[in-house]
């Protein structure tokens, strides 16, 4: 997660992904057991299994490369894809408020999800698996109170 005094800017994080990557080092670690071992193992099998850790690693960092959020001093933005992007972006003023979820499992690596509820009751915009949840909405709530004081004290500033 980056941040400075005027914006936040996050992805998801890769402990959503913890177990494929233990997937990978435990395949991983029983082919370096077998080969230091000196016992045989058949080629096809040891080149799959580099090609299919490869993948892995490759299909979850697109995965996470596809969302990226960032806050700022006028808006909540959300952007997804890769090559095809779609962004939203929403005014901090119509944000009413932000709720953090985290089950135990987010609990114990500090990730979670963020639900961003606007005032029009529409769709809330989710923030979802990112690293330190709280300090996303802190950061949020810190920049609609802000904009809030911005807006209600004389006017728009430019």
């Amino acid at each position: 997660m980056t941040e400075n005094k005027e914006a936040m800017k996050t992805r998801s994080s890769r402990k959503t992904y913890f177990l494929v990557y233990m997937m990978i080092f435990i395949l991983i670690t029983t082919v370096a057991i077998i080969k230091i071992s000196g016992k045989e193992l058949d080629q096809f099998a040891f080149k799959a299994v580099l090609v299919f850790s490869a993948a892995l690693i490759i299909f979850t960092e697109i995965h996470r490369f596809r969302n990226f959020y960032e806050i700022n001093h006028h808006s909540l933005i959300h952007s997804k894809g890769i090559f095809v992007k779609k962004t939203k972006r929403v005014d901090l003023l119509s944000v009413s408020d932000a709720d953090s979820k985290q089950n135990p499992w987010q609990r114990l690596f500090d990730y979670g999800d963020v639900s961003v509820n606007l005032y029009s009751g529409g769709n809330a915009v989710p923030v979802k698996n990112i690293n330190n949840p709280e300090k996303f909405v802190d950061f949020l709530e810190e920049k609609m109170g802000e904009k809030r004081t911005e807006e209600g004290g004389g006017g728009m500033k430019r």
